[in-house]
């Protein structure tokens, strides 16, 4: 089974404990783009590019509070020699 390592940059904006419950999540095909919001359903957001591919979300209301991320280019984002390198490394782990 193949898993999705999600780099450093991205993974220090998840929330320490994810409710499965909580998240919404939706892809847009025609946009390539992939939003999970952590707060059950999506919310008012200040958006915040923290690379060429991700966006996190604040609380318009507390920028102290991550509402979730934003992956434009998702299809490109998951083969970016970068984050496909270190895929095949823990891969190889498994």
């Amino acid at each position: 089974m193949a898993a999705i390592a999600i780099p450093e940059s991205v993974l220090q904006y998840f929330p320490q404990k994810i409710i499965p419950t909580q998240l919404w999540v939706n892809y847009n095909p025609d946009a390539d783009s992939l939003t999970v919001y952590f707060t059950d359903k999506p919310v008012p957001s200040v958006w915040e590019d923290i690379d060429d591919y991700v966006y996190i979300g604040f609380a318009s209301d507390d920028e102290t509070i991550i509402t979730g991320i934003m992956i434009e280019h998702f299809s490109q984002w998951l083969f970016v020699s970068e984050h496909s390198e270190k895929n095949n490394r823990e891969s190889s782990l498994h």
